[in-house]
């Protein structure tokens, strides 16, 4: 009788998923594997970080949520048996999802934002997505404005402007366009010729520095984390350009968005980082990240000796050339 019961319901919601175009609310029907039981989490992903929403128990291998979302916007659907998540695109319509072995999200119908998301997803992830391409033939989608916000890192000032200026009106006020313009207000004030915002924080040895206490050197503000692989990756690049340069009138300024002391002090000992360190331990809602625009770690400031932005690159290392020519003019 409860299969039954079951099969019922989801027909039902397959039924309203394909024509039911304005639902006041959201309900989502998952199907899971038979070994996964216990509580599911729904949390909504904005600011880079992920929020519990609500909870429900799994039975017979299916889950229920039911409410109402202000904005379309991604989720995630996380078991307590697991630390992975399956994301998905919410707004008020009905969802139905199967998930697999693996925590991915095999089977979706819903509305055409929720099927748009799943499609992309997977080129997303591998790093084909076109979003250009998607913005130019979804202007209106919070789809698109989403998958945007996940690449702005690899947007110019110029052309990140160029891009927002595509998306409809109609998504003026929502948080992911507002995040895009939040971003471009940042980068505006840190483009090269711009005088670099001044901040303070504490160091690896327990006092503070500020980036003005280092004015009459060219320095490079590294911004990463002990969690993050490829600035891990990069640290060894960065040794071997502060060893090159530091009788140059050069030096680095490393800023850690770790939200752990401990594990932060540990990689800077373990990578050998002998110059300055500081951390601010709001990890991405650090001030100072948003000030300068980062979107991606490690990024890399490069300031000349009065203070003023000459370069930024997701790659520090990179900046050697634009040193190279300074230091080592022919």
């Amino acid at each position: 009788m409860k299969k039954f019961f079951y099969f019922v319901i989801s027909a039902l919601l397959f039924v309203s998923c394909s024509n039911n175009q304005n639902s006041e609310g959201y309900s989502i029907l998952g199907t899971v594997p038979a070994d996964i039981v216990g509580k599911i989490y729904l949390q909504r992903f904005e600011d880079k970080q992920y929020t519990t929403v609500d909870s429900a128990e799994i039975a017979n291998g299916t889950f229920t949520f039911a409410g109402s979302v202000t904005e379309p916007m991604v989720y995630a659907i996380v078991p307590s048996q697991k630390s992975q998540r399956a994301q998905v695109f919410l707004d008020n319509h009905p969802l139905h999802i199967t998930l697999d072995e693996e925590w991915e999200v095999k089977d979706l119908k819903g509305s055409e934002n929720s099927e748009l998301f799943h499609r992309l997803l997977p080129q997303s992830r591998q790093g084909t997505l076109n979003i250009d391409s998607l913005v130019r033939n979804h202007p209106s989608s919070p789809v698109a404005a989403y998958f945007l916000t996940r690449e702005l890192y690899r947007y110019d000032y110029e052309a990140l402007k160029n891009i927002r200026s595509l998306f409809s009106d109609s998504l003026k006020n929502h948080p992911y366009i507002k995040s895009i313009d939040r971003t471009l207000a940042s980068l505006e004030n840190v483009q090269p010729g711009k005088p670099a915002p001044d901040f303070t924080l504490a160091s690896a040895n327990g006092d503070s520095i500020s980036l003005s206490s280092l004015r009459g050197k060219y320095v490079l503000v590294d911004f990463w984390a002990s969690w993050c692989p490829d600035c891990r990756k990069s640290n060894p690049q960065l040794v071997e350009l502060f060893q090159k340069y530091k009788d140059k009138n050069f030096t680095l300024l490393s800023v850690s968005i770790d939200e752990e002391p401990d594990r932060w002090k540990a990689a800077i000992e373990k990578d050998g980082l002998v110059w300055s360190q500081v951390i601010d331990v709001k990890g991405w809602q650090s001030e100072v990240a948003k000030t300068y625009a980062v979107q991606w770690i490690p990024t890399g400031i490069l300031i000349d000796p009065q203070g003023i932005i000459l370069a930024r690159s997701t790659e520090p290392a990179s900046l050697e050339k634009e040193l190279e020519r300074i230091l080592n003019p022919r």
